[in-house]
């Protein structure tokens, strides 16, 4: 019990510090997305292409878990081949050998299933911390809105669920058909891109505000829906993997409707660690347990970039021009706020990745795309500025 609370209070206090370091030097160094990306290198400076490859059994210790395990599978694993050396020089025939290597093999495969269930089981303080930052970042996200969610029941519900079955539905087709994902798999990946934006800018409340009367609070109660929908993928990818725990470890996604109820607080010292130390953290806590070059896949990265924006954002289009009554430039820019999505991106992919019903492929590919979302925000409002200035010159 001593061992494991040191071993806890070690990971912690790395997993906080180190990707928060990183962020602060790339923020300084006014390098657009710090928080993720100084996150992510922190995750691989913390991971097994790094600290793992110096000090692999102490990284097992801290991190990966099972480490006792691990040497009862390695001890077993060299006992069986030396019993089959010993049968051989002995002139055992062929087929006792056969009938001994199947029973080796069954009492192997017995000690890997401990192994496994031993790594999960220590890596429940991992599973805990990220549960609770990202309860942290999504309640900072509800308490510094400045608009109230009010707008036609409709509209939103039409808006929100487009914005999240396009990205979501064609990653989720896509995860399965081409790359052989499971059901499950493929449903976790597909609640990583539905998930709605987790707050507002200021520039992208103008956009939206600018373009319609009330469009920033059309676009938070279609954020919700998006959140929604997001949010019932998620907890059916994970039942099946967990079962009823599921709703543990997904408990951030039950408190969302409690925050959205929420009054505006201005608790900056909230929205400074969620911005500078909560959100580093999560996305160092998944790349932590990810080989970036061995988990790199460049088709699922590449089409996750290219859906995780252009994919929300085109749902949220198409959600409004079919209901009519708005012009493609207006559509254009009321629903830019709906792509505002990359935290909540990693969060959902953070804790997806730690019920185990997401790969390590996906989770680096989902982590890339919510990258990007940063990493692409000054596009963004260039593209709503110029889309005001057209419109002004039509008038």
């Amino acid at each position: 019990m001593k061992e494991l609370v040191i071993n806890s209070t070690t990971q912690h206090t790395l997993l906080l510090f180190v990707p928060m370091i990183i962020a602060a030097v790339l923020r300084i160094a006014k390098i657009r997305g710090s928080s993720i990306i100084g996150g992510v290198l922190g995750g691989i400076l913390l991971g097994p292409a790094m600290f793992g490859s110096f000090a692999p059994e102490y990284w097992e210790g801290i991190f990966l878990g099972g480490e006792h395990e691990h040497k009862l599978v390695a001890q077993l694993e060299q006992q069986q081949k030396m019993d089959i050396e010993s049968f051989t020089q002995i002139g055992t025939s062929d087929v006792v050998i056969m009938q001994f290597r199947a029973d080796q093999q069954y009492e192997l495969d017995q000690a890997i299933t401990k192994w496994k269930a031993a790594q999960w089981r220590d890596q429940r303080t991992l599973r805990n911390y990220v549960l609770v930052l990202v309860i942290i970042v999504l309640l900072s996200g509800s308490l510094r809105r400045t608009i109230k969610a009010k707008s036609n029941t409709a509209t939103s519900l039409t808006v929100g669920v487009w914005a999240a079955l396009i990205p979501g539905g064609i990653i989720a087709v896509a995860s399965h058909y081409l790359w052989a994902t499971g059901i499950a798999s493929s449903l976790a990946m597909g609640a990583c891109l539905a998930a709605g934006p987790w707050t507002f800018s200021r520039w992208e409340q103008k956009a939206a505000d600018d373009s319609e009367d009330g469009g920033a609070s059309l676009m938070l109660r279609c954020g919700y829906v998006s959140w929604t929908v997001a949010s019932i993928a998620a907890f059916y990818s994970a039942w099946t993997v967990q079962g009823a725990m599921s709703l543990v470890w997904l408990l951030p996604l039950l408190l969302l409707p409690m925050y959205w109820l929420l009054p505006k607080r201005d608790s900056h010292w909230l929205q400074w660690f969620a911005d500078y130390a909560a959100i580093p953290s999560i996305a160092a806590t998944a790349m932590v347990l990810i080989h970036p070059i061995g988990s790199l896949s460049f088709w699922p990265i590449l089409l996750v970039v290219l859906i995780s924006s252009d994919g929300r954002w085109l749902g949220g289009m198409v959600g409004l021009l079919i209901l009519g009554g708005r012009t493609s430039a207006n559509a254009m820019r009321i629903t830019m706020p709906l792509v505002d999505a990359g935290a909540s991106q990693l969060c959902m992919a953070a804790m997806l990745f730690g019920v185990g019903v997401l790969s390590e492929e996906l989770t680096l590919a989902a982590i890339s795309g919510a990258i990007f979302i940063e990493l692409t925000a000054p596009t963004r409002r260039k593209f709503a500025t110029s889309i005001k200035d057209n419109l002004l010159d039509c008038d």
